[in-house]
Parts: C-alpha cells; sequence; structure tokens
C-alpha cells in the first residue's frame, strides 16, 4: 500500500461521503483506518450540522455503507456485558482491532474520555485501543486539562494512568493537531469547519454542474 498522509485519507473519506450523496448536511466526527491486504477500510462517524442526534457510522466499502449509530453492536459479548453499546465503545473497539485514527473531533475526543470516566474500573479491557489512544492524545498534546477548560467540566488525568506520563500544556491555548494539508498546520477547530466546507463546496459544484 502507499503509505498516505492523514490530508490524504480525510481527503479520500471526504470524497466518498460527498459522492454517496448519503447524507444532506454531513459533520465528520472521527475517521478510522485500517489496511487489509493492501487496501484501506474506513469508518466514519457523520452527525447532522442541523440536527446532531441523528448520527451515523460510514463505511464506503460495506455492504451496508451507513449505519444510524443507535444501531451499533459490540463484537463481542464480553463487551456487551460491560458496557452501553454507543459509538464511544465501537471506536475503542476498532481500535482494539488495529484501526488507527486518521481524525478526531475535539467535540468527540470529550465523549471518549467521558466514556473512559464512566468505566474507568472496566475500560482496560479494551487495552491495546486504550494505550494506542492515549499515545495518540499525548503526541498531539491532548490533555485532560485541555478537554476540561474546553468542556467547561473535568477530566482526571488518563494519559498519566494508562502512560505513566506526566503532561504539562496550558488550559489557555487550544491544541493543535498537526496534520500535512497544504504545509501548514491547523488547528482542530479549523478542520472541523475545512471538513465541512469541503463536503458542501463539493456538492454546490455538483448541483451548479447538473
Amino acid at each position: 500500500m502507499i503509505f498516505k498522509t492523514r490530508a490524504e485519507h480525510i481527503e479520500k473519506v471526504i470524497n466518498e461521503i460527498g459522492n454517496s450523496s448519503l447524507y444532506e448536511y454531513p459533520h465528520i466526527d472521527f475517521i478510522l483506518v485500517k489496511e487489509i491486504n493492501g487496501k484501506d477500510y474506513y469508518a466514519a462517524g457523520v452527525s447532522d450540522q442541523i440536527n446532531p442526534d441523528e448520527s451515523f457510522l460510514f463505511r464506503p466499502k460495506a455492504r451496508s455503507k451507513s449505519i444510524p449509530i443507535q444501531n451499533i453492536r459490540y463484537d463481542k459479548q464480553k463487551y456487551r456485558e460491560l458496557f452501553d453499546e454507543c459509538v464511544e465503545g465501537y471506536v475503542l473497539q476498532q481500535l482494539n482491532k488495529g484501526y488507527k485514527i486518521v481524525y478526531i473531533s475535539i467535540a468527540f475526543h470529550i465523549k471518549l474520555w467521558g466514556f473512559i470516566d464512566n468505566y474507568y474500573h472496566s475500560i482496560d479491557i479494551f487495552d491495546v485501543g486504550l494505550i494506542y489512544y492515549m499515545s495518540f492524545c499525548y503526541e498531539i498534546g491532548l490533555t485532560s486539562t485541555f478537554l476540561s477548560h474546553y468542556s467547561c467540566g473535568y477530566f482526571p488525568d488518563f494519559i498519566h494512568d494508562f502512560l505513566g506520563e506526566v503532561t504539562f500544556e496550558s488550559s489557555k491555548e487550544l491544541v493543535k493537531t498537526m496534520i500535512e494539508s497544504n504545509n501548514r498546520m491547523i488547528t482542530s477547530l479549523e478542520l472541523r469547519n475545512e471538513l465541512c466546507y469541503k463536503i458542501l463546496d463539493g456538492r454546490t459544484e455538483n448541483e451548479e454542474s447538473s
């Protein structure tokens, strides 16, 4: 497989979502990818910008490309016994199965940390996925202080708990996610807007040409 940057993976998924015509006003919450036999398989969380309660799991190579979030089910019975079935648990399950993070919005990071907080004493069953996710947060500088400040709530220092890393950062600055896009750095919030605009711009161009 030819190595892709995160920006290239994002562009691919944006095009897949736009070409599917499944969503009127899509907002991307997360994008995961796994290489299988030289091919990239994506799983993306898509919510409606007008009605955020309408959320879907988008998998472009699956027989059912779009599944309502409430219909997601865990693969293993032991997960169903320990956790409520929800998209946050699904993401950790997929990371545990070897999927990699391409993009996660700040709002969805907050949901993930909330899920980890709620199920703290059982969450280590996702051992591989949990360590990978916390390592990802550590590498991009996303910490409990920032998420607590951004959400106006409180999160324990899970990175220290699970990785043993002591983190230092200012809650007054937006954490910047490094993404190779036009050779520049863009904040996570800018990326979120850029994702929406690209999808909507693509739809507008298609409508004008039709």
